[in-house]
């Protein structure tokens, strides 16, 4: 009689406890779409780096965030991007400088790479004159010789250190003559509004 006793109180609790889970009165549903998902800027501080564009192991153009060392001498409450040495150590000659000096080791050994039409000589870039609508690069060499990849990665370099979303055209002259104003194909993902 026990036996039958404890089967039928082990049977109850079974039932009981599992009620709960199948009848709280939430139906099945199918995959629902929620929008796309949130993106956030995870580059280091605008004030502290610079963006270079070097090709990945797959060919593809990729912005790479470089710490830049300023030696900023500001006061507390005033940032390195207010001070002459900040705006120096982070100009798009510096940014072009740094670019074709190359892959530091460490985006080395991450496979990045400059395109092989790049010149390895920092000296290459003569100046960079920035307006208001406008980027020109002067260079010591024959634009017309870069191929295209290596002309891109001159421009999304020089358009990303003037302009913060990249959007202003750049100009790549040289001892040919100057090239058409270009845009950088590459654009920052707009964040959703909340």
């Amino acid at each position: 009689m026990r036996k039958r006793t404890r089967r039928g109180v082990a049977l109850a609790t079974l039932l009981l406890a599992g009620a709960p889970l199948s009848g709280c009165g939430i139906q099945e549903t199918g995959v629902v779409g929620a929008g796309r998902p949130p993106v956030g800027d995870l580059l280091p501080p605008r004030d502290s780096r610079m963006l270079l564009f070097f090709f990945s192991p797959d060919d593809e153009l990729l912005p790479v965030p470089r710490i830049v060392e300023v030696p900023w001498q500001g006061g507390s409450g005033s940032s390195p991007s207010e001070s002459e040495e900040a705006s120096e150590a982070l100009s798009p000659l510096t940014a072009l400088t740094a670019l074709l000096d190359g892959p530091n080791k460490a985006e080395r050994r991450a496979g990045l790479r400059n395109n092989r039409s790049l010149p390895r000589a920092a000296s290459a870039v003569d100046r960079v004159v920035t307006g208001a609508s406008t980027v020109e690069v002067r260079l010591n060499l024959r634009v017309r010789r870069l191929s295209a990849p290596a002309r891109d990665q001159l421009v999304c370099t020089a358009a990303f250190a003037a302009h913060a979303q990249g959007a202003l055209p750049v100009t790549l002259a040289g001892q040919d003559g100057a090239l058409a104003p270009a845009d950088c194909s590459l654009r920052p993902v707009p964040v959703p509004a909340r």
